[in-house]
This record gives structure tokens, C-alpha cells and sequence, in this order.
């Protein structure tokens, strides 16, 4: 494989998984690895680098994407990864495709339907001017006439791809793998004992009548092709580098490699089923796996995975001992090389991706990753390529001015324009009877910091924000952080939507449907809400209500353990706000303190004056589309340090642990 200057995670991931067995080792069944990620997240460019990294030395087949006007059947598909695959490779023979080819060609055969005599001589007639056709011409001549003749009784797609197709596919076919192919249709179950010009007459006519039938058929056939070519083609090219761990030496082969794109539209998982039906049914009579490598892309959760799969937005806490963790891209696919590492028994393995590192969004943006631009960008997109290219455009060209809160709202502070970042993320493309304004509704539902289910009571006067919970969730937008701080069921929206919902909640004011005050009042008296004292302190935050939080932690500094303590400060502080953009964090700091100062109590000790700088201070550097802002940061670090001698716990390590994160905050 090519050397880049640097791989990306998702051609790391391939390569611990290239190896495929030892000349000596039995097969092994090969996994269906999903790079998992929401719109915009360089699901495709990961698929791209992969086979970038494959080169000439590994044979893959280039991304095949189901996003596409008409949807791709899995023969289609098939056919298309076949016709891949068998391009020529710099010293390698081409793969052959023949009892793929031979299937195809069956299924476009037009066969009279009532004699069977007659169906067997238009058979065999149409093998024969396949067999006997090898120039390029005539073979695609051929392929049209035939193809035409059976689109009536057809799926035009799959009419159009074999025209593509199968002039290639049959050019590679010989005599003698021809015969081999004829002999490998009559002694599938599938053929009924069928002598081999029977089993294609059969395998004609499921295909009009039968697609499902037909699809199971040529699925095995494709695999069975992979099997047999596999063994001349899969070693690692002579002075190609090879990156598999290899410390004994052993000559090996190497998967090959199939790339999928977009499996989430429609086509992409039903391709994935049959070919995990197709492998079934030949494991159960044959004990010898195939060598491909499938590594596809998805931009929603698979329900069907959850048996084997805890679902990324759901809670660790709620994980049964049957399912696993859905790993991080860096972190999958250490099987191969680390015994210690248990390799998981599902057929799909969902990956997440991972997002963009500082280096990779300055880069984007054309910054310095030092500058205080990059690490905006980052924080405000959680390092989605696609927010970072929309920040790009906003970001002034002079140095960003400390604790500024517009530098990334529009031009236009109407609730259309926050909404056009939605458009453009495609947030509520999925729930076409849905208006984007109904995502701002709930907006407080969905950016709260825990799973508010989507059948909550409260719910009942926003009827349509359980159906946008779930799909918030399901086109993994939420994710779940390592561990539940601060209260139970915490999850975490994309900071970019997240922060977009609610800005667009509050430009709008009392139009359509609540303003950001109503919408909150409805999440602080939700049931899940009310039973739990960070979800309300955080509501109330949000409300604006600052001295009542600063009461409620104040009362709790010294009745729970410090890191408890510090998580549920967190937690609450993570709350928007619905103070004007224009004002920067200095002005609404001193807003904050004088309004605690004037409508706080009257009899406050030293802990209760250094709360109120310190929650107001975390509170505005928690807002991830505002710039920079030392002093606010240097207020939360003072203040951490303040409180750990005026604790009376001793586990105040935790104060200073607090204000050592804090130090290396934005």
C-alpha cells in the first residue's frame, strides 16, 4: 500500500483489518465494518482515503455510494463492485466474475415460458453467442440486444447495469471457467438438482418472478467467484510496502477490500443483509469464509444492530453485558494484532467516526491551529468538516476581540437565517412532514444535556417532538459522554446544532409556536426534569434565574463529595443563555454579579461571593460559538482555588483538579 504523509483513522482501521490468513491458517470470517457519523462529517472522504491507501497493491473496489436517484438493488450493486474488481492490476491477472456473468446473462435471456425444449435451445443459443463473442464490440452489441429485449420483464436498473457491466465481466470468461461456472449453478440447493442449462432456465424465471430468489442466487454466485479468484490475486505485490503486523515472516494474503457508501439510503442495508444471508448459507455447508472486507458508511443508527450494539446516544450506565460498546474509529479493529482484544461475533460492526483534529480544522480554515480562530472553529464545530467550512466564511479577518459573543451569528439575526445552517446540515431531511420550525420548538428538549424521553407527558402540547428526539438520535447528531456526570441518561447534542436550535428559538421571539422562555418553562416542569436537581438548576440557569442556582450549589458545596460537585456545576453551567449577542461576556458578567448583589440575600459568606463569580464566569466560557476569553477563564481557575480552603470536606483534590481542566479550557 502507498505511504501518505499521513493516514487518516479510517485507513488505519483498514489496514489492521487487511490481513486476511497465513499460507498455513484456515479462512476467517471478514467483518462489515459502518464508519458511523452524522451529515457532514466526511463520511465519503474516509472511503476515499481508504482506497487511496489501497493503491495498486491491494485490490478494492472504489466506493460504491446508494445515495442515487434510483435505488440500487443488491445485484446492481454486485455488479458494479464486480466490474470494479476485475480491472486490470499492475501485475495481477483480473478477477473473473464468470458464475456472476453466467447469472446475469441467464436472467436477461428471453425464454419462452410455456416449451421448455424451446427454452433450453434459447439458452444454450444465448451462452453460446456470449461464449463465442470475445471482442469488445460485439460483446457490448450483444449485451444490448439482449438486455433490451428483456427490460419489459426486468428492473430497468438492473437492465442498465448489465449493459455496463457485462461486457467486461464476460471478456474475462474462458471456456474451461465457463463450464466451471455452468457445473456451480446446477449444484446449488437453489437449483433442485437441476441439470445446468435447467438451473438458468430456473434462475431466468425466478428473476421475473422471484426477485428475491434471484437476488440470493446471485449473490452466492459473486461470492463463490471471489473465493476462487482470491487465492492468485490477494498476496502483497512484489515491492509493494505490506503494513500488516508480521514479526514470524509468514507469507500471506490480503483481503480484498469493498467500499460502501451512504448505506443508510435506500438499497444500502438490504445489500448488506443478503450478503450476510449469502455467507450463512455457504458457512452451513461448506466451512470456508470469503475474503472480502466490507467497510461502508452510514449517516443513521441501524435499529437492527442493537442486539449486539448499545445505541451511541444511550447512557453506559444502561448497557447490558450482552452488548457492546460502539468504539471510537482509532479504537476498532485491534483483534488482528492484540490477543488480549475479544473480537466481536456480530456480522456488522458500526465504527464511529472520528471528528477533526485542531491541525485538520486550522488547516481548513487557513489559520495557524495556535490562533484563537482555530480553536474557535473547533470548539463551535466539535471538528464536523462541514460546520468548519461554514466558519470559515464568518470568521473576521482581524484577531478575534476577547469574549465576543456575535462573531459567528449572521448578518441577519432572523430566525431563518439560523435555520438555513439546519438546512444545509440536513437536519430535517428524514421527517419531510415536519417544518424546521417545529426542530426549534423543541429545541430545549433536544439540546438538554440527558435523554428526555420521547414520550414524556410534556410533551403532549408539542406533538411532534418525540418523533424529533428520536430522529436527532437516529441520524447521530447525539452521542452519550464516556460516563454520566451530573445526573443520569446524559447525552450530548452536536455543539453546532445544538447551539443553532436555540439561537433561532430566541430570535424569533413569540412567534410560531413559543418563545425560548415558554419552551423552557415546559422542559423545568417535565417530570424528568423536576425529580432531578441538576436538570432543574440547569433549566432555571437557562431561565436566567442566577441567583437561585447560586442558592441550590451553595447548599450542596458541602454535602456531597466534591467530584459530584463539580460534575453537577458543569452540568448546570453547560445551559444557554437568552442575553443579547451584542453584549460580550465582560458586560453580562457584571450584569450577573450586580443582579445577584442586588436580589441575593442579604447574609452571604465568603463560598456564596466566590460561587456567583465563579458560575457566572463558567457559565459564559461554556458557550461554545463565543470567542476567547481569558479573563472569564482566569476568574473560574481563581475561583476553584478560593474554594478548596474554605471547604469542609477533605476531598477538595477534586477543586483543584477542577481548576487545573479549567485552565486548559478555550
Amino acid at each position: 500500500m502507498t505511504e501518505p504523509v499521513r493516514l487518516t483513522d479510517s485507513a488505519m482501521l483498514a489496514r489492521r483489518l487487511l490481513w486476511n490468513r497465513a499460507t498455513d491458517e484456515p479462512s476467517s470470517a471478514q467483518p462489515i465494518m459502518v464508519l458511523l457519523g452524522p451529515t457532514g462529517s466526511g463520511k465519503t472522504r474516509a472511503l476515499q482515503s481508504i482506497s487511496q491507501d489501497c493503491g495498486s497493491g491491494v485490490v478494492h473496489a472504489q466506493p460504491f455510494d446508494f445515495e442515487r436517484e434510483q435505488p440500487a438493488t443488491t445485484v446492481v450493486a454486485l455488479a458494479a463492485i464486480s466490474e470494479d474488481l476485475s480491472r486490470r492490476w499492475r501485475a495481477r491477472r483480473s478477477a473473473k466474475f464468470t458464475r456472476f456473468a453466467l447469472g446475469l446473462v441467464a436472467v436477461q435471456a428471453n425464454l419462452d415460458t410455456f416449451d421448455r425444449v424451446k427454452a433450453r435451445a434459447q439458452m444454450s443459443a444465448a451462452l453460446r453467442e456470449f461464449a463465442e463473442s470475445p471482442r469488445a464490440n460485439d460483446i457490448a452489441v450483444q449485451v444490448d440486444s439482449t438486455a433490451d429485449a428483456a427490460e419489459p420483464l426486468l428492473d430497468p436498473v438492473l437492465v442498465t447495469a448489465a449493459k455496463l457491466v457485462l461486457p467486461r465481466l464476460i471478456r474475462t470468461i474462458g471456456r474451461r471457467s465457463l463450464a466451471g461456472a455452468k457445473r456451480w449453478h446446477a449444484d446449488i440447493p437453489e437449483a433442485e438438482g437441476a441439470e445446468p442449462l435447467d438451473a438458468l432456465i430456473q434462475l431466468s424465471r425466478r428473476a421475473r418472478s422471484e426477485p428475491e430468489a434471484m437476488t440470493a442466487w446471485l449473490t452466492s454466485a459473486f461470492l463463490a467467484d471471489v473465493r476462487e479468484s482470491h487465492p492468485v490475486m490477494a498476496r502483497p505485490e512484489l515491492g509493494s510496502p505490506c503494513s500488516c503486523e508480521n514479526e514470524a515472516g509468514k507469507t500471506h494474503s490480503h483481503n480484498w477490500v469493498v467500499l460502501l457508501d451512504n448505506l443508510d439510503h435506500p438499497g444500502g442495508y438490504e445489500f448488506l443483509s443478503d450478503v450476510i444471508a449469502a455467507r450463512e448459507r455457504h458457512l452451513r455447508q461448506h466451512n470456508e469464509h470469503d475474503p472480502l472486507l466490507f467497510i461502508g458508511t452510514s449517516g443513521r443508527w441501524n435499529p437492527e444492530w442493537e442486539s449486539h450494539w448499545h445505541a451511541p446516544w444511550k447512557s453506559a450506565a444502561t448497557r447490558s453485558d450482552e452488548v457492546l460498546v460502539v468504539p471510537r474509529c482509532r479504537d476498532a479493529g485491534h483483534w488482528r494484532n492484540n490477543s488480549e482484544v475479544d473480537r466481536p461475533q456480530a456480522p456488522v460492526h458500526p465504527v464511529l467516526l472520528e471528528p477533526l483534529e485542531i491541525e485538520e480544522t486550522a488547516g481548513l480554515i487557513g489559520r495557524s491551529p495556535y490562533f484563537s480562530e482555530a480553536k474557535l472553529a473547533q470548539r463551535a464545530t466539535a471538528g464536523l468538516p462541514k460546520a468548519v467550512e461554514a466558519v470559515s466564511d464568518m470568521l473576521p479577518t482581524a484577531r478575534l476581540r476577547e469574549g465576543t459573543r456575535d462573531i459567528l451569528e449572521p448578518a441577519e439575526s432572523t430566525p431563518e437565517a439560523w435555520q438555513q445552517r439546519l438546512t444545509d446540515l440536513r437536519v430535517s431531511e428524514q421527517l419531510q412532514d415536519v417544518d424546521l420550525a417545529e426542530f426549534v420548538n423543541a429545541a430545549p428538549f433536544a439540546t438538554a444535556p440527558w435523554l428526555v424521553p420521547a414520550e414524556s407527558t410534556s410533551l403532549v402540547s408539542l406533538p411532534q417532538t418525540g418523533r424529533i428526539l428520536t430522529e436527532l438520535r437516529s441520524a447521530l447528531w447525539v452521542i452519550a459522554p464516556d460516563r454520566d456526570s451530573g445526573t443520569e441518561d446524559q447525552s450530548l447534542l452536536h455543539p453546532w446544532i445544538a447551539r443553532t436550535l436555540l439561537f433561532a428559538l430566541n430570535a424569533r421571539g413569540e412567534q410560531d409556536g413559543g418563545s425560548y422562555e415558554t419552551q423552557f418553562k415546559a422542559l423545568l416542569n417535565d417530570p424528568h426534569t423536576r425529580r432531578d436537581l441538576a436538570r432543574t438548576s440547569y433549566c432555571l440557569l437557562a431561565l436566567g434565574r442566577f441567583g437561585e442556582v447560586v442558592d441550590t450549589l451553595r447548599e450542596r458545596f458541602d454535602q456531597m463529595p466534591h467530584q459530584k460537585w463539580v460534575d453537577l456545576l458543569i452540568l448546570v453551567t453547560s445551559a444557554p443563555d437568552d442575553k443579547p449577542l451584542q453584549r460580550d461576556n465582560a458586560q453580562v458578567y457584571a450584569d450577573l454579579v450586580e443582579q445577584d448583589l442586588r436580589d441575593g440575600p442579604a447574609e452571604r459568606d465568603q463560598v456564596r461571593n466566590v460561587l456567583a463569580r465563579l458560575i457566572a464566569a463558567y457559565w459564559l466560557i461554556a458557550n461554545p460559538l463565543a470567542g476567547p476569553d481569558r479573563e472569564r477563564k482566569n476568574i473560574v481557575v481563581q475561583s476553584f482555588h478560593e474554594l478548596a480552603p474554605l471547604s469542609h470536606r477533605p476531598d477538595v483534590a477534586a477543586l483543584y483538579e477542577a481548576a487545573r481542566r479549567a485552565d486548559q479550557l478555550f
